[in-house]
């Protein structure tokens, strides 16, 4: 594929003639479940490259595929990419907590096929098969977050980083960790690209589909976003307790990983007078949300990135000092709930309302910026040579299968991965029981239900004359 006379200009890239009209790119991950943090990526790396590049056409493959309007965009499955790998001009891995071997991702979450490997099937294969077409490589900040790298997996993990273009994670952990395995390799710590959120919303000049839902459910009063998920309970015990402190503001209780089994009855059914939405929005009008929120109260990751970089505060029930939310530990909004400490009325009250972004978020923009000019720059040079050292491995492997690696004693995790697959489950069972709940109630509430009730009470009345 030719791409000719092609130069950077300030962050802008210029071509001056080229033979095809779209740039080829494809981006890996979970895209084809419903977790926030997850969609978000393809449409940042989409919108990053087309300003950049100009046309991209952006490639998102997951396990399984997905179509408009169905989904908020159109994902492939990776049964797709060995035909088309060779079409290529630049592969994204990440973001996300994707470079992990456990197999517990979400709840029923596999490949599509045992031909391909889980979980690697969506991150390590990818790199892979790209390398071998000489296609340029980018780890698109992906994290570990405190899991272990199997003994079976070292050689691949490690031919796959020291034949990639550029290797950025998003936290100082899994730079550790990965720099262990392969300490030649130019390995960085990069912020989530989530952080980058500003350069696709502008939050002085709402979008129409925002505006409409503010003025529909009522969000056009101060609101509070919470993350209707287990472990924000010590809040809702709060919210019991001191009805007043969310005096003045409405509560919108949303989704973030419908997946990982977050559900609006965790709330609504302790706090009276909650919104909730009769959809699940999609990324960037769920992140608009987020933006216009005077608080967010949850979990997860990405939540708490799509409040802090437009300034509004963060009450979260993460440990800040372990796996990816180290890197979140130092900024200003960010306000984690010890376990030892009580929360009370007037910690929570003092920290409501939405302020300037600090100083920390800035500076992960700029970060951001410059990688994104990198990356451009990367696609741009075209093919490399890393199937040559690809060529080599495949020569060696078969020593490699002779010789039989060790397989690792079991459990992988660490305590911490652990403790999130119990969180999973725990979550997926309930979010498992109140749609049971739902379904029965709209049962009892049909007018067949209605209709049949003389019948069946016509034959209770005839079993209790049998029994008789």
């Amino acid at each position: 594929m030719a791409h000719l006379n092609v130069r950077l200009t300030g962050t802008k890239v210029l071509t001056e003639c080229r033979k095809q009209p779209a740039w080829q790119v494809a981006i890996f991950g979970t895209f084809d479940v419903e977790n926030y943090g997850d969609l978000l990526f393809p449409v940042i790396a989409e919108a990053e490259l087309t300003r950049r590049l100009g046309t991209v056409k952006l490639h998102r493959f997951s396990y399984n595929a997905k179509k408009t309007p169905e989904w908020p965009y159109t994902v492939t499955s990776l049964t797709e990419l060995p035909k088309l790998a060779e079409q290529l001009d630049g592969v994204l891995i990440g973001g996300g907590f994707i470079v992990r071997f456990n197999k517990v991702i979400a709840q029923g979450y596999l490949p599509p096929t045992p031909d391909i490997h889980h979980p690697t099937g969506y991150w390590l294969s990818p790199a892979l098969i790209a390398q071998q077409h000489g296609i340029p490589v980018i780890w698109n900040a992906p994290g570990m977050h405190c899991n272990d790298i199997p003994e079976w997996s070292i050689p691949l993990l490690k031919l796959a980083l020291e034949n990639s273009q550029c290797v950025r994670v998003r936290d100082e952990l899994s730079r550790d960790s990965l720099r262990e395995l392969s300490p030649t390799t130019d390995i960085q710590a990069l912020p989530d690209t989530a952080f980058g959120l500003p350069n696709l919303i502008d939050e002085h000049h709402p979008s129409k589909a925002f505006t409409e839902l503010r003025k529909t459910f009522g969000l056009d009063k101060p609101y509070i976003v919470i993350q209707p998920i287990h472990v924000v309970e010590p809040f809702l015990r709060l919210f019991e307790r001191h009805p007043q402190s969310l005096c003045g503001y409405r509560l919108l209780v949303l989704p973030i990983g419908p997946v990982l089994g977050d559900h609006h009855r965790v709330v609504s059914t302790r706090i009276p007078n909650t919104i909730t939405l009769p959809f699940w929005p999609a990324p960037l009008l769920l992140a608009e949300i987020l933006c216009h929120a005077q608080a967010v109260i949850g979990h997860s990751y990405h939540l708490s990135i799509s409040a802090l970089v437009f300034g509004v505060p963060v009450f979260s029930t993460a440990d800040l000092s372990i796996g990816k939310y180290t890197a979140l530990a130092q900024m200003g909004q960010m306000h984690a709930l010890v376990h030892t400490q009580e929360l009370t009325e007037q910690w929570f009250t003092s920290r409501l309302g939405k302020t300037e972004p600090s100083a920390s978020i800035d500076a992960s923009k700029m970060e951001l910026a410059n990688y994104w000019d990198q990356v451009a720059d990367i696609i741009v040079r075209g093919k490399t040579s890393a199937h040559h050292a690809l060529n080599r491995f495949w020569q060696h492997l078969p020593t490699l299968l002779e010789n039989g690696a060790p397989v690792p004693l079991l459990p992988i995790e660490q305590s911490v991965s652990t403790l999130d697959y119990l969180n999973i489950e725990l979550n997926a069972r309930q979010r498992q029981i109140f749609m049971l709940t739902e379904q029965i109630v709209s049962l009892r509430n049909s007018n067949s239900f209605k209709v049949t009730a003389p019948l069946r009470a016509l034959k209770r009345a005839f079993r209790k004359l049998r029994t008789r």
